[in-house]
């Protein structure tokens, strides 16, 4: 009798191990979330291709589209490490696929060299170059040019369009 108690408990206390394992493997929960349609407030996001950081972007206030094709931003920055530049606007757009952006509302690109003062800038994430059809001004320590419109990469500035330059003498 003894030995069928025993044998009976093994059986229950296996059956009760297996639907408790069971019951872990079925009960593990997949969380999803979707960004779309949300507002996000005093964000940060970064960018990171072969595990090193390309962009830092911080905001104030995030929209994201329904579709989350498109990021609506106030009160952005925008740091990009390896060229040590900065990029600040009241507002601006950011299509995540793509990687590009569009900064209007009193644009300001800063580097160690030089500032770049802007009503409105494009910058294409494939080609690393900023853009604009819009009036441009860099200010230099020696130096201030204007222009109708100009494009820019970490080597290279080039305005196009009635540009105005004035350049100071070194001290």
């Amino acid at each position: 009798m003894r030995v069928i108690l025993i044998i009976a408990m093994i059986l229950v206390s296996a059956i009760v191990i297996l639907l408790v394992s069971n019951m872990e493997k079925e009960s593990s929960v997949k969380v999803k979330i979707s960004m779309e349609g949300s507002t996000f407030k005093d964000a940060q996001y970064i960018q990171k291709k072969d595990n090193q950081v390309k962009l830092m972007l911080n905001t104030k206030e995030t929209f994201m589209s329904d579709d989350g094709k498109l990021m609506e931003l106030r009160e952005v920055s925008i740091y990009f490490p390896e060229k040590n530049f900065t990029v600040n606007a009241v507002k601006g757009y950011y299509y995540p696929d793509k990687g590009d952006f569009i900064f209007t509302e009193s644009v300001e690109g800063i580097s160690k060299d030089f500032k770049v003062i802007a009503t409105e800038v494009f910058y294409s994430g494939k080609d690393n170059m900023l853009y604009s059809e819009k009036p441009l001004q860099i200010r230099g320590k020696n130096f201030i040019i204007d222009g109708n419109s100009g494009k820019a990469t970490s080597d290279l500035i080039e305005l196009k369009k009635g540009v105005n330059a004035i350049v100071y003498p070194k001290k």
